[in-house]
């Protein structure tokens, strides 16, 4: 039987890959990311001792259409350099060892769901950067396993809700240990092209939305007070007016997978609640609480 002993949801900001700390002040100016601390903190102290097979990770980049799609490929590898921002992304090298067992498992179980979903092993099947990213802070000696999922571009809250739950029920039926990652942004308005760069700074000043930054601050309070019926009671309406990344479908996802409305793990913040140019960003480790003498002992 297997299980989900985890859930992170987490930024996967381009400027992570920012190696030279004189590069990221002349980009980031006057506050710096605390996500360059905050990531490894999380993998050393959460994620490094933790038993656990594979990251499942919902990548908010990875848009299909007509159907869920995992990648189902034996191994992830390549080197990868954006489309999008080639400066802060290139040449980077990244050899893991796939799932396809799993994923295929997903794919039967939404089947038989009547959920469309495959489980893609084509060739030339491409891995984007909120993977690639995330999975360079936390798996960066390559020690579990990696299935890379896509959101759909034209799925509703329900559609993501119950493509989730049975992700969940897969984990079950496999003999996988799972830490199920959800890569993406909150709010997500950029700045134009005209004021993008003097606005690129890691303060929440620097939201592109006052409404924006204020629904981003109440969706997170209710991520630490455990309170996923509120969050997900609120995700059309969030879709809505914030047009968060993904559509929100990565967190949805994963909830879905944790149960929907019935998920109560509350939320562990780490780095503080930041913006990218214009975007609202954070990470969040969602675990059932333990006492301090059991996580002292894990």
């Amino acid at each position: 039987m297997g299980k989900i002993v985890a859930a992170v949801f987490t930024t996967h900001v381009p400027r992570l890959m920012i190696a030279d700390p004189v590069a990221r002040r002349a980009y980031m100016g006057r506050h710096v990311t605390t996500f360059y601390d905050a990531m490894p903190k999380l993998e050393r102290e959460r994620l490094r001792h933790l038993e656990f097979d594979t990251f499942l990770l919902i990548d908010t980049h990875w848009f299909s259409t007509l159907e869920y799609v995992l990648n189902a490929h034996e191994r992830l590898s390549g080197v990868f350099t954006s489309e999008e921002l080639p400066a802060m992304v290139h040449d980077l090298e990244y050899d893991y060892r796939g799932d396809p067992e799993l994923a295929r498992g997903v794919e039967i179980e939404a089947r038989e769901r009547g959920i469309r979903a495959i489980a893609s092993a084509h060739r030339n099947l491409p891995v984007h950067y909120p993977t690639l990213n995330v999975m360079h802070y936390f798996n960066h000696e390559a020690r579990r396993r990696v299935l890379s999922a896509s959101v759909c571009q034209t799925a509703s809250v329900k559609n993501d809700l119950a493509y989730g739950a049975a992700i969940g029920q897969a984990i079950w039926k496999s003999n996988r240990r799972v830490v199920i990652v959800a890569s993406g942004g909150m709010s997500h308005k950029f700045w134009d092209y005209d004021r993008i760069l003097d606005r690129a700074s890691a303060s929440p000043d620097d939201i592109a939305s006052t409404a924006n930054r204020l629904y981003d601050e109440r969706i997170m309070e209710w991520f630490k007070a455990g309170r996923h019926d509120a969050v997900l009671a609120a995700a059309d309406d969030y879709r809505a007016h914030c047009t968060p990344e993904g559509r929100f479908s990565h967190y949805i996802t994963m909830a879905g997978a944790m149960g929907a409305d019935a998920w109560t793990w509350r939320g562990e913040q780490f780095g503080k609640y930041e913006a990218a140019i214009g975007t609202g960003q954070a990470i969040f480790f969602f675990q059932p609480s333990i006492s301090g003498a059991e996580r002292a002992a894990a």
